[in-house]
């Protein structure tokens, strides 16, 4: 499958992006002195638009095909774009996307142009907004990020399994990276059978949510993670880059050598999970 492309767009194919955001019933406006970026894979997976205003920009319209969506694409198209800019680039968005846009930089600001300031009082007479900057010459570029796909599988006594790889410290949920054109469903069903010899049918696993954390074996890197839930139905062994399984109670995790996204986010959430189910009994 041909590698993705990101890329400005010449203007004379900016059409090609106002299409792509009518067949996704977009109402963004590609203004005459804007720089669209995309990302391509022959056809138009995603874009943005960078509109000069004042000493910066103003980023506008970011959208993913929905096909592609939780594949880390969107948040390279923004990265890209804003590594093109040496100056501040603003952007509103709404409450729900602030750990998103927070991941790739950007911090929340009461200081714009008068421009912006003006737009943005209009849009809040109608939706909650929150006004975000990022300002590369007074902060670093993130990390860059690994998206993978995960599971909580519980046995019959209720507890988690987790893994250990081969010349690594810490224990994980498992499952990996995923190869280039899949779902998060299908790379997750790949790397159980690949590290466990564990297949598992669509309906055996149910999505848990999205969670990032600071990468537990790649310096400098984070983690993006599709996590789902599953009964484990029967017992596994380690193989290919495994080490060592291990079991955790769902209960708070204090250990040090349990990856950062399960301690400090998923296991908090399945401990909540558990709870809601004790309550609703």
């Amino acid at each position: 499958m041909p590698t993705l492309d990101y890329s400005p767009l010449p203007r004379s194919l900016q059409p090609l992006l106002v299409r792509f955001y009518r067949a996704h019933n977009s109402r963004n406006r590609i203004r005459p002195e804007a720089t669209c970026w995309v990302a391509r894979r022959g056809a138009i997976l995603g874009g943005l638009c960078l509109t000069p205003v004042a000493d910066g920009h103003f980023l506008t319209g970011l959208l993913v095909t929905p096909s592609e969506r939780s594949r880390g694409i969107g948040a390279q198209l923004v990265r890209e774009a804003l590594m093109s800019n040496s100056g501040p680039v603003w952007l509103f968005c709404k409450p729900e996307l602030l750990d998103f846009y927070t991941r790739l930089g950007f911090v929340m600001t009461d200081l714009l142009p008068d421009t912006l300031a003006d737009r943005l009082a209009r849009y809040r007479r109608t939706k909650a907004l929150i006004a975000l900057l990022n300002d590369r010459r007074m902060m670093p570029m993130p990390a860059a990020t690994l998206n993978i796909a995960i599971a909580c599988l519980i046995d019959e006594r209720g507890r988690l399994l987790v893994v250990r790889k081969r010349s690594t410290r810490f224990f994980m949920l498992p499952g990996g990276k995923a190869e280039p054109g899949e779902t998060p469903l299908q790379t997750l069903k790949r790397e159980l059978h690949e590290e466990l010899d564990l297949r598992l049918e669509d309906d055996d696993l149910e999505s848990f949510g999205h969670f990032c954390a600071p990468a537990a074996n790649e310096p400098d890197h984070q983690v993006e993670a599709d996590v789902f839930i599953g009964r484990l139905p029967h017992a596994v062994k380690a193989q290919a880059e495994l080490e060592e399984l291990g079991w955790l109670e769902i209960a708070p995790c204090a250990r040090e050598d349990v990856a950062p996204l399960l301690r400090r986010h998923i296991m908090p959430a399945l401990l909540m999970r558990t709870k809601g189910k004790e309550q609703a009994v």
